[in-house]
């Protein structure tokens, strides 16, 4: 009886636990289950990094060049998308955009699974389209992201550079990049990117099962870059690049009215630098760059630009290594009175010899017997070495190196101009704080012969001619004297033909030329300068330098500039040497391997480099016009143009000087 009751409470609790569970299960899955659903689908949390807007790159006096801005931008988050969708999202996402979608594939795998993908600003249009369309779109959404302003376009585009998503090489050898990262990838914005790049700020957030964000749980603001101030000016770079422009507008307007010439001129290059500090006042270089075109146009289109000779990543100021022609006479003129070498029957800077219509060089080598002077055939009267620089008389330099090769001919002395030309920075780079400079070349012996040797372990290098492959030594005399002219195998920069004159006039102080001053943080406070800096400085007579620039002077007032200068008031105060460069053969016809299969003869390149006030060197201004014609022709009046903005006067038109060396 006892146990029949027991087991009948025993029941009578599990029927009423059971009945209890059962209304809290209908409870739970019934009557709460859609509120408890959606509280569990908005408890998805997810992070994700805050892009920092880099910093801005300003001129000397504040002027803005490239800064960042906030536009729209499509980011997707993978871990919200499923699977099994994906290739739908990317389909959508593809259409949207205007972009194949295997361009939107490759940014997916970039970022890799559970990644996030960054596809680029859009236009409100776009951006209210995501917005509306959430939930046919999981994990994407739109973010205010940092992106590159150039209010001064292609304005020292060559100097600012450009931004860039890093490249696989750039991923590999640095493990902290990722694939979205934005760095700097040229000119400034690559030396200065750790300065430039600001510190990402983090956000958490609250997701539906669907991919949208419900609620921003904590937010960590991104950090602005520094800012770079630079030397240059803007003013400045402006009058230097129309300078450009107009020479090679000048150029191309002397060729067709000759009605004889090999190719147009489209390409030039220029250089101000403060003569006494190194700093980079101005640079520019045409064909020109302006970093927005990246971002912009297409890749057909920016191609097409770059074919049409309107667009260039290179920048000829510090990369284009040219013949220096006659304005590298400075430096053999430095040499003849440091050393004291001299024509036959010379003893010093002020004894005459005759400027022949031509020289006739006793050479046994296999170089050249007879070089002619550009007034050929014409004697140029006698002059000294005063003379001989102010007209570009090519016999008198080139007579002081013969009497180099005679004296000194296998000697450590018979490259005393390769010393004075090293000494003044020709031959390697100048350490400029910009990518991609080139090191130009001071051919000696030693080269050659080391070219000699790579070529006899590899016929097919084409370095040296068989006559020199067949001589004992593959250095010739010939090769002296061309170099002493500027010519033959010696390449130099515009900007390094800048550094030397600033160092050949203002006493021998070669400076390390820079483009940026120093940079400033988010409250406006220095936290590193780029001060001057002396690379060397030569041992330089008082005298001497005196000497030069008084000659350098004679050059503009009465000699090859004379005329390019005429529209100049102040012209007196300016020192410079003209320089009209032979140039190598020029490719026009490549197949389809790159490999050239039709040569023309180039015209020649115009040269000057200008210093002033001369007597207190404050300004080099160095322009080179590839094709451009004589040095006294357009290079010069380019010149002229630049330093009247400079000491104040307002520039005439660039109008062509006398052709009065070839």
């Amino acid at each position: 009886m006892k146990e029949g009751w027991r087991l009948g409470v025993i029941g009578v609790l599990f029927i009423g636990m059971l009945t209890v569970l059962g209304v809290r299960l209908w409870y739970v899955q019934v009557a709460k289950g859609p509120e408890y659903q959606a509280d569990a689908e908005n408890m998805l949390v997810g992070l994700r990094t805050l892009s920092a807007p880099r910093g801005a790159i300003v001129d000397n006096v504040g002027n803005v060049i490239v800064t960042s801005e906030f536009s729209p931008g499509i980011v997707v988050d993978r871990k919200l998308i499923r699977a099994d969708i994906e290739d739908d999202v990317v389909q959508q996402l593809s259409g949207l955009l205007g972009v194949p979608a295997t361009e939107v594939w490759a940014g997916f795998d970039q970022a890799g699974h559970g990644g996030t993908v960054h596809l680029g600003t859009v236009d409100t249009d776009t951006a209210y389209f995501v917005w509306e369309h959430q939930a046919e779109l999981p994990g994407v959404s739109i973010e205010e992201v940092p992106v590159r302003v150039y209010p001064q376009g292609s304005l020292a585009g060559h100097i600012v550079g450009y931004t860039g998503k890093p490249s696989k090489q750039q991923l590999d050898a640095n493990p902290d990049l990722g694939g979205n990262d934005i760095i700097g990838k040229g000119g400034v914005e690559a030396t200065y990117d750790s300065w430039l790049q600001g510190t990402s700020g983090s956000e958490a957030y609250q997701t539906n099962a669907r991919g949208r964000v419900v609620q921003e749980l904590l937010r960590v603001a991104p950090e602005t870059g520094d800012t770079v101030h630079l030397n240059v000016n803007l003013d400045t770079e402006r009058v230097l690049e129309t300078a450009l422009t107009d020479a090679i507008a000048l150029a191309n307007q002397i060729k067709r009215d000759g009605g004889s010439y090999n190719g147009l001129a489209t390409k030039a290059a220029g250089v101000v630098l403060d003569a006494n500090t190194g700093a980079v006042l101005a640079l520019d270089s045409i064909p020109e760059f302006d970093p927005a075109l990246l971002h912009d146009v297409s890749t057909n289109e920016l191609q097409a630009l770059v074919d049409d000779g309107k667009f260039s990543y290179t920048d000829l100021a510090i990369s284009g290594q040219y013949s220096p022609a006659s304005t590298f006479k400075a430096i053999t003129y430095l040499t003849a009175v440091e050393d004291g070498v001299y024509p036959e029957g010379v003893s010093g800077p002020g004894d005459r010899t005759e400027c022949s219509a031509q020289l006739k060089a006793p050479f046994t080598d296999g170089s050249s017997q007879v070089y002619r002077n550009w007034t050929y055939p014409r004697n140029d009267g006698m002059q000294n070495l005063h003379e001989a620089f102010a007209r570009s008389c090519n016999v008198y330099f080139w007579e002081v190196a013969l009497d180099i090769w005679n004296q000194y001919k296998g000697t450590d002395r018979e490259s005393l101009i390769q010393d004075w030309a090293r000494e003044l920075g020709l031959g390697s780079n100048t350490g400029i704080d910009l990518p991609g400079e080139q090191d130009g070349l001071v051919p000696d012996r030693t080269l050659f012969e080391h070219y000699k040797e790579l070529q006899l372990a590899d016929p097919g290098l084409g370095l040296l001619s068989q006559d020199r492959l067949d001589s004992a030594s593959p250095w010739y005399g010939g090769d002296l004297l061309n170099m002493a002219v500027g010519q033959g195998s010696l390449l130099a920069t515009p900007l390094q033909m800048a550094v030397a004159y600033a160092a050949l006039t203002n006493g021998g102080t070669v400076w390390r030329p820079k483009v940026v001053s120093r940079i400033t943080d988010i409250n406006r406070n220095v936290v590193w300068s780029n001060d001057p800096e002396a690379v060397r400085v030569l041992d330089l007579a008082p005298d001497v330098v005196q000497m030069l620039r008084d000659d350098m002077r004679k050059v503009v007032t009465d000699g090859t500039a004379a005329s390019a200068f005429r529209k100049m008031d102040k012209a007196a105060l300016v020192g410079g040497k003209t320089g009209t460069a032979q140039m190598p053969k020029v490719c026009v016809v490549k197949d389809a391997d790159g490999k050239c299969i039709r040569l023309r003869d180039a015209d020649v390149t115009s040269w000057f480099v200008g210093v002033a006030p001369i007597d207190n060197p404050q300004y080099v201004v160095a322009i080179m016009v590839e094709e451009g014609g004589g040095g006294s022709q357009v290079a010069a009046p380019a010149v002229r143009y630049v330093l009247q903005y400079l000491l104040g006067e307002v520039p005439a038109k660039i109008v062509a000087g006398d052709r009065t060396e070839y």
